[in-house]
C-alpha cells in the first residue's frame, strides 16, 4: 500500500476497504459518480475505470508497480480522469466493463482496467499490465484520442451495439419440459470435459463451482448413473485432501493454479465457503462418509472464527497476501516445521504432506495438504490408524498455534447481502442434513440480521452492503434472489413459516423492480439502481449461480408452497429463455439443468402427520424434495390437507398425491420409484 506520507486522494472517506487501500496512492483517484463523469466531459479527457476487490492478489501487484509509482501516477493524472470501483460493492459496473473486456480480448479477470470516452463508453480494456506497458498504453491512447476522436467514437458505438446484442433475450422455447433423452444428453454434454483423474473440469486454473455438484448429485439420485457418483466423490475428496483446502485452519481457498488442486490462490472468500457448507453437508447425508462431515464442521469453524461480525453478518473474505507475499500466512518452511514439531510429528507431516527441504511449492515453502491416504501413511510409518489421527490432530493444532504469531491477512469487513444469503443457505443446509441445532441457531441469527438490517420492510428495498454500522447501495437481483433462497432453506430446516413469508415479500419486490415488461426479461439492475449504458440479465452459472438461476429457484419453490400463479408465470418465462443455452452449454448453466430436472420429473414433498421418529432419508432425496411435519396452524395450502386425516406419511409429487403410509422407508420407495430415470 502507498505510504501514509503521501497526501490522501478522494477515496479517503470511502466505505469500501478496497478503495481505502488506494486512498494514499499518488494517483488522483475518484469514486464513481455522475459528478466525476461530468468533470471528464468538461476536460474532454479519457477516463480510466479500474475495478478490483480488496483480497485480490494481482490488484495488489499492479497497485505496487504502477499506482504507487510517482512517474506512472503523473502520467495518469495528466492524461486521464481515474475512477476506482469495488466490484463487490458495484457488480453492475463490473459486469458492464467485463462484458466489454471479453468482447475486446476474449478474456477477463481482475484488476479490470477499462479506458472510456468521457461519455462512459469503453474503447479499451484489459486486466493486469506491467508498469512500462501501462505507461505506454496511456500515452498512446491519449495521443490518438486527441488526434482522431471520431475513430474512438465510432469504435465505442460498434462495441456498445455488440454489448446490447448480448443483452437481448435469446430464442424463447415455450416447450421447456425436457424429455428423458434430453436430460441424459445434457449430462453427457456436461461430462465431456471432466478430469477423471483429478476431479473437476479439465481447464486450468481450476475453480470449485458448487452448483455443478448439486446438479450432478441430483442427476445421480434420479438415474443411478455411476459416472455422476464417481465424479462427485473424486472431486470432493480431491478438494478435501488438496492444497485448495486449508487443512490447518479450515475453509477453502478461491481456486487452484494447477490441475491437481495443490497450489491455491490463497484468497478465502465467503461465497465459496458458504456453498461448501451446503455441498459437503449434503454429501455426508448422501454417502455417510465421515470426511465430508469433518470438512463441513472445520469449514464452519473457520468462517465463525475469522469472518463473523458481531452484528450477525459475515465478512466478504480474507486477502491472499500478508507481509506482501502471497500465501505466507498459511505455508511453512522445512526448518519451521522441524522447530515446531517433535521427531515423530515431523515424520508424520513429512509423509502426509510430502514436505521437502527446498519446499513442495515455491520459494522454499511447503503447502500443508493430504498427499497420501491415511492407510498409505500408516503403512509407511508403521503406526496404527489411531496413531495417525492422533498425530494429525496434534500436528495441525501446533501449526495453527504457530500461525497465530504471524501477521494475519487483511479482512474485507464489508457485509454483502447476496453472499450472506449463500451463507444462510449453507447454515440451513447443515442444520437440515446434519440434524444439528447449533447450525440452526446460527442460521436463525443470520436471518434476523438480514431481515432487520438490510431489508427495508416499509420501502420494500433490500440493501446490498453493510459496513461501519451503515447500509449502502440498493441491492441488485442477486441480492434479492440469494437472500430469498437462504430464507426458503431456513424455512425447510426450521419449519417456521415466517421465513418463507419474508422470502415471499422480497421476491415480490424483486419482480416489481427487476422485471422489464418491454424486454420480457429480469435484468440484473432494477428501478432502484443506477441505469448504465447497457443493462442485461445475468444467466451464466459460475462460482456463484447466476441471479436469474437463483430467482428461478425461489419462484419455483414459492409457487410450490403458496400456489401463487404469478410465481409460476415468471418462472416459466425464465425457463423458456434458458432452455437452448442449457442444452448446448450445460457446464455454464448447471443451475438451469437442475431446474429442468425438477420440471421434468416434478417437485415433491412429504408431510409427516402425527408421526414421530428420526428422519434418515434426507440424503437419498433430490435436493428439491422436502419433508415436513404437519402443522394445523399452517397457512400453506398443501400442508392443510392432513389436518383431519389419519396418522401417516403423505407423499405428493407434482400433481400426484399417494395414499398415506406408516413407515418412512415405504415413503422413500414411493419417491424413488416415481423419480427414477434409471434403465434398471
Amino acid at each position: 500500500m502507498a505510504s501514509f506520507d503521501n497526501p490522501p486522494n478522494k477515496l479517503l472517506h470511502s466505505s469500501s476497504p478496497y478503495l481505502l487501500q488506494h486512498a494514499y496512492n499518488p494517483v488522483e483517484w475518484n469514486e464513481w459518480s455522475k459528478a466525476i463523469w461530468q468533470e471528464a466531459k468538461n476536460q474532454n479527457k479519457l477516463v480510466l475505470v479500474s475495478i478490483g476487490y480488496s483480497t485480490c492478489h494481482w490488484c495488489h501487484v499492479m497497485e505496487k508497480e504502477s499506482f504507487e509509482d510517482y512517474e506512472t501516477a503523473e502520467i495518469m493524472n495528466q492524461h486521464m480522469v481515474s475512477i476506482k470501483v469495488d466490484r463487490e460493492e458495484r457488480p453492475d459496473i463490473d459486469m458492464f466493463f467485463m462484458d466489454a473486456c471479453q468482447l475486446m480480448t476474449q478474456k477477463g479477470g481482475w484488476p479490470l482496467n477499462a479506458i472510456c470516452l468521457p461519455d462512459g463508453r469503453p474503447v479499451y480494456a484489459g486486466t493486469y499490465f506491467p508498469k512500462s506497458n501501462w505507461q505506454n498504453l496511456i500515452l498512446q491512447l491519449s495521443q490518438q484520442f486527441k488526434k482522431s476522436p471520431e475513430k474512438f467514437s465510432k469504435y465505442a458505438e460498434n462495441l456498445q451495439n455488440e454489448m446490447q446484442n448480448i443483452a437481448n433475450p435469446g430464442k424463447l422455447n415455450e416447450d421447456f419440459i425436457s424429455s428423458r433423452n434430453e436430460l441424459f444428453q445434457t449430462f453427457q454434454n456436461y461430462i465431456e470435459d471432466v478430469d477423471w483423474e483429478e476431479g473437476g473440469k479439465t481447464r486450468v486454473p481450476k475453480f470449485m463451482v458448487p452448483i455443478q455438484y448439486e446438479y450432478a448429485l441430483d442427476y445421480h439420485l434420479l438415474t443411478e448413473d455411476p459416472r455422476a457418483k464417481e465424479f462427485l466423490h473424486l472431486s470432493l475428496l480431491k478438494w478435501a485432501n488438496g492444497g485448495i483446502y486449508d487443512n490447518v485452519r479450515g475453509g477453502f481457498y478461491r481456486y487452484s493454479t494447477d490441475r491437481y488442486w495443490f497450489a491455491p490462490h490463497f484468497e478465502k472468500m465467503l461465497y465459496d465457503n458458504a456453498q461448501m457448507l451446503s455441498i459437503f453437508s449434503r454429501a455426508f447425508a448422501w454417502s455417510k462418509a465421515d470426511i465430508y462431515k469433518e470438512v463441513t464442521v472445520h469449514t464452519w469453524e473457520f468462517i465463525k472464527r475469522e469472518l463473523k461480525d458481531p452484528s450477525g453478518g459475515y465478512y466478504s473474505g480474507l486477502d491472499a497476501d500478508s507481509e506482501g507475499i502471497e500465501g505466507k500466512y498459511y505455508v511453512f518452511t522445512y526448518d519451521e516445521l522441524k522447530a515446531h514439531l517433535t521427531e515423530i510429528e515431523f515424520k508424520w507431516i513429512q509423509c502426509w504432506s510430502k514436505i521437502e527441504e527446498n519446499g513442495n511449492w515455491e520459494d522454499g515453502f511447503n503447502i500443508i495438504y493430504g498427499s497420501k491416504a491415511p492407510l498409505q501413511v500408516v503403512e509407511e510409518l508403521g503406526i496404527s490408524g489411531e496413531d495417525f489421527y492422533n498425530l494429525k490432530l496434534t500436528v495441525l493444532t501446533k501449526l495453527f498455534e504457530a500461525q497465530t504469531t504471524r501477521v494475519t491477512p487483511s479482512c474485507d469487513t464489508k457485509i454483502l447481502a447476496s453472499w450472506n444469503g449463500l451463507m444462510l443457505k449453507g447454515l440451513s443446509d447443515c442444520a437440515y442434513y446434519l440434524d444439528d441445532n447449533m447450525f440452526l441457531n446460527e442460521a436463525l441469527k443470520l436471518a434476523e440480521f438480514l431481515v432487520s438490517t438490510l431489508w427495508g420492510d416499509n420501502e420494500k428495498i433490500l440493501f446490498r452492503t453493510f459496513s461501519n454500522g451503515k447500509r449502502y447501495t440498493p441491492g441488485f437481483l442477486e441480492d434479492y434472489a440469494s437472500v430469498s433462497q437462504g430464507l426458503i432453506h431456513l424455512f425447510k430446516a426450521s419449519q417456521d413459516e415466517k421465513w418463507l413469508f419474508y422470502a415471499n415479500d422480497i421476491i415480490e419486490a424483486a419482480i416489481e423492480q427487476f422485471f422489464n415488461e418491454e424486454r420480457n426479461q429480469f435484468l440484473f439492475s432494477g428501478t432502484k439502481n443506477e441505469a448504465l449504458l447497457v443493462q442485461r440479465p445475468d444467466i451464466t452459472d459460475d462460482v456463484i449461480p447466476s441471479s436469474s438461476t437463483l430467482l428461478a429457484v425461489c419462484l419455483q419453490e414459492l409457487f410450490n408452497y403458496t400456489g401463487e400463479i404469478k410465481f409460476k408465470k415468471y418462472y416459466n418465462i425464465l425457463l423458456s429463455q434458458a432452455k437452448e443455452m442449457t442444452n448446448s452449454h450445460p457446464s455454464w448453466h448447471t443451475g438451469w439443468a437442475r431446474l429442468f430436472l425438477i420440471e421434468s420429473v416434478g417437485n415433491g414433498h412429504a408431510v409427516l402427520h402425527n408421526w414421530q421418529g428420526e428422519i434418515k432419508i434426507k440424503g437419498e432425496l433430490p435436493s428439491w424434495f422436502t419433508i415436513f411435519k404437519s402443522n394445523s396452524e399452517s397457512e400453506l395450502h398443501w400442508l392443510k390437507y392432513t389436518e383431519k386425516q389419519s396418522s401417516g406419511i403423505y407423499t405428493c409429487i407434482g400433481d400426484t398425491c399417494f395414499e398415506p403410509v406408516k413407515e418412512l422407508e415405504s415413503a422413500a420407495e414411493i419417491i424413488a420409484d416415481y423419480y427414477s430415470l434409471s434403465d434398471a
